[in-house]
């Protein structure tokens, strides 16, 4: 009786047909990223298809009939291959697909007649049109609790390396992460993971942003302190807003598919204008970027209907754009709209980040970043001192709780998750992956740690030069093994030449992390150069400019010894201001020919000695300190959005107490990097110095650390302005010309200025026996020009400078300058 019922109550079409349930996951076959939006679908036997699409996290659930769908299942997505795997007969099943990218689709170009509308055009339109009803920005305020995974992993593992002992041990165990991949994909070893949860705050006007760190989970390879990711790559650094015109990525800017001027660098096709989503039409427009090697995307995105907002969007930067060591950047993103506004905010977004190898013997790197934000509350007031501090972290941020996490992520860890914690747990215990993890860090911050000690800076190990010889220098300094407020440093060294010893020593103190308080005192006894003698406010804390100085012709650039003692205390006024007072007592003895008179007393010097204080300030508007207990260093970072850097340093000179001059000096310094867009990034310095003081020729300013076609000791002044700009062109120029484009190299132009006096008195003090030697700039400003090549092999740079002014200024033996000089530099940049 049941089944005569259940025959008469089920449609015919039904009755003797069985419901399967075909669900699975579809991956990228290269980064093992989930795949979003993928078509999935099988054939019927009435020649239409049944499809389903795969939602944000690449899975995908299709209920088929066994009487109406064909033996196979296919999946389709823009950029990618299509594929197709075979379905048993019977019963339900889990069937995944790892999918590779169709280059030939990538590079194919669309030719269309000049009468052709495209019905895209009117839709971007209106989405431009209606952008400020639809984007974030015209919010009040907004918060929401996020929550964001970061892992990476080593891929694409040469042969030569893994011969090598170290990954002969870990070879087992990328094979049993094959199942992570998938049967076509690519297998990668994870070396970091993490999780953070924090309650994320923006404010519109004034503009402000806070992050509460919550909870932070990490585990990873030479990681010390696992709560630094956090603060560094947190919900606060990875917001994107399509609806900018620029998308800022690893100090990049990209052009946003929905910028203003989209027409200008977008090609766009309209693939479907009825595509259903939870029951909801959107247009799907696939995008592209007209003119190759441009930083621009490839991709697809769904816009509503009623309004033009952007919905969805899966972009990819093409593998010919104009960047080094990074063959892929993907953002995918999905957009929710709260309820009583027409803005959209990031419901979730991910971001992936492939890494070049190197070399053919290296390894590649995989970078995948994963945000959700739910709870999304608008509009609301919020206290001032809410956005007191950027970012904060919790008490318990650091606990481990699996429970909390349980409980509190947004999606729950897959097998192949938690697999990979595991993984990196017992890659980073491994002996001899323990000393690799040191050697790395060695190359990036200078120092091999040995215990409670850290040998270094390694760029000043071996140096050569015309005065010294051969230089060997051993140094090092404390960790937080020894101790996490006192900071213990020195070195020696032994040049064979003069077969002198030269030597320095320093303790330092922390007081306080919050504010950062520190005081500390040095000495020195080695050799100095008058030619860089102080330090410029450009390139301080430079240790590979520092050490290279030590080599070549140093006779030329004004050599002397010193011996200098040095005390001083440093405190952060509020976050991004900090000031310094110091105390400084230096000798004086040169290894060339030195003769001051001085005017008031008409002593004549051979050698002095000086005792000087300094007050420093220096304003970073935007910029926050890490808090770190496991770092004895303060860092800060984020500079705001080009946002200037601020330094204003008073020193006055006393005459007693072992000095031999009283002197004033005011200095100040303005400099900034500004993103342009498509026009690359310009980099500019400003500093202006006043000196109103009788005082030897060493203690002026001697111009030659930004002026690379003037002589050591060619010009000095005791007022001056200069200015030195750099304008990376990026691809602009090169990208429209084949052979450059084909090398991938970048235009750079070059200006330096400098405007400033000597007076008399100053002037007159500089001697050689009785010849006075004129090295005022006068009335005609020092001027140099130029232009440059970079990303040359993807590293090295070529600059063609040229000096404008003061053509005729005779040296010393009667000889004229050089007008050209060429410099070859090295850099790292995307």
């Amino acid at each position: 009786m049941a089944v005569l019922l259940g025959s008469i109550c089920l449609p015919d079409n039904l009755s003797a047909q069985h419901l399967r349930t075909i669900t699975g996951k579809i991956t990228d076959s290269q980064t093992g990223e989930p795949l979003p939006y993928v078509t999935v679908s099988v054939k019927l036997t009435n020649g239409t298809r049944k499809g389903v699409a795969t939602n944000f996290d690449g899975i995908y659930t299709l209920v088929i009939t066994t009487a109406i769908a064909t033996d196979s299942i296919y999946t389709s997505y823009v950029s990618y291959t299509p594929s197709r795997k075979f379905i048993p007969k019977v019963g339900s099943h889990e069937i995944n697909f790892q999918l590779s990218l169709d280059t030939k689709m990538l590079k194919a170009i669309n030719i269309t007649p000049k009468t052709y509308v495209n019905p895209a055009w009117e839709i971007m339109a209106q989405m431009v049109k209606h952008k400020p009803n639809n984007d974030l920005q015209k919010l009040k305020s907004y918060q929401y609790q996020s929550y964001n995974r970061i892992e990476l992993s080593l891929t694409n593992l040469s042969e030569k390396m893994k011969q090598r002992k170290v990954f002969k041990q870990i070879l087992p165990l990328m094979d049993s992460l094959k199942k992570i991949a998938g049967d076509e994909g690519t297998p990668v070893l994870p070396i970091f993971a993490s999780e953070t949860i924090s309650d994320y705050f923006y404010q519109n006007s004034p503009q402000r942003k806070a992050e509460f760190v919550k909870r932070t989970k990490s585990s990873g390879v030479g990681i010390e302190d696992e709560t630094l990711v956090s603060q560094l790559i947190g919900s606060t650094f990875l917001q994107y807003n399509f609806y900018k015109n620029y998308l800022r990525l690893a100090g990049k800017d990209f052009i946003s598919p929905l910028s203003d001027s989209w027409k200008t660098f977008y090609n766009y096709e309209l693939v479907d204008e009825h595509d259903k989503i939870a029951g909801k039409e959107y247009y799907k427009i696939e995008f592209k970027p007209k003119r190759g090697h441009d930083l621009a995307f490839n991709g697809v995105m769904w816009i509503t209907k009623d309004d033009y907002a952007l919905y969805r969007v899966d972009a990819s930067v093409p593998p010919d754009a104009n960047l080094n060591f990074l063959s892929k950047v993907r953002i995918q993103q999905e957009m929710v709209q709260p309820m009583g506004t027409t803005a959209w905010l990031p419901n979730k977004t991910r971001i992936t980040l492939n890494i070049n190898n190197l070399t053919k013997n290296l390894s590649g790197f995989i970078c995948k970043f994963y945000l959700s934000n739910s709870d999304i509350e608008i509009n609301k007031d919020y206290p001032e001192d809410l956005f007191k501090e950027p970012v904060v972290m919790a008490d318990d941020v650091a606990k481990k709780d699996d429970r909390y996490w349980a409980l509190n992520r947004h999606d729950s860890l897959t097998v192949a998750d938690k697999r990979v914690y595991q993984m990196i747990d017992t890659v980073k215990n491994l002996p001899i992956v323990k000393t690799y993890a040191t050697f790395a860090g060695m190359l990036i911050n200078g120092y091999y740690k040995i215990g409670k000690v850290s040998l270094g800076p390694y760029p000043y190990t071996v140096s050569h030069n015309d005065l010294e010889g051969t230089v060997l220098r051993l140094g090092g300094i404390t960790n937080t093994r020894f101790s996490d407020s006192w900071i213990l440093g020195g070195y020696v060294a032994y040049a064979f030449k003069d077969d002198k010893i030269k030597y320095s020593g320093s303790a330092d103190y922390i007081i306080s992390r919050k504010p950062w308080t520190q005081v500390g005192g040095s000495f020195l006894h080695d050799v100095g150069q008058t030619g860089y003698q102080y330090e410029s406010f450009t390139l301080r804390g430079n240790n590979v400019f520092n050490a290279s100085i030590n080599n070549g012709s140093i006779s030329i650039r004004g050599p002397f010894y010193q011996d200098v003692i040095k005390g001083y205390v440093q405190r952060d006024l509020q976050r991004d201001i900090r000031a310094t007072l110091t105390a400084t007592h230096s000798t004086f003895d040169p290894l060339t020919f030195f003769e001051y008179h001085d005017p008031d007393d008409k002593t004549i010097y051979n050698n002095y000695q000086t005792s000087e204080i300094t007050a420093e300030l220096q304003w970073r508007p935007g910029t926050r300190q890490l808090q770190s207990n496991k770092i004895n260093k303060r860092m800060m970072v984020g500079n705001g959005a080009d946002n200037p850097t601020f330094t204003l340093r008073y020193i006055h000179g006393i005459k007693g107490l072992g000095g031999d001059f009283n002197y004033d000096k005011i200095f100040g310094n303005i400099q900034q990097k500004v993103h342009m867009g498509i026009f690359g990034k310009g980099e500019y310095s400003i500093t202006g110095g006043f000196i109103p003081s009788n005082v030897p020729y060493t203690l002026v300013e001697n111009h030659r650390f930004n002026f690379n076609t003037m002589r050591f000791l060619e010009f000095a002044s005791d007022r001056f302005v200069s200015l030195t700009y750099t304008q990376h062109m990026d691809g602009l120029i090169t990208n429209s010309i084949p052979l450059l484009k084909a090398l991938n190299v970048r235009t750079v132009l070059v200006a330096d200025i400098l405007e400033g006096s000597l007076s008399t008195t100053n002037n007159e003090a500089f001697r050689r026996g009785r010849t006075i030697v004129d090295r005022s700039l006068g009335a005609v400003p020092y001027v140099e020009v130029g232009y440059g090549v970079e990303n040359i092999l993807k590293i090295i740079r070529v600059d063609f400078l040229y000096r404008l002014t003061h053509l005729d200024h005779l040296n010393v033996r009667g000889e004229l300058p050089n007008t050209f000089a060429p410099r070859v530099t090295l850099q790292f940049r995307l």
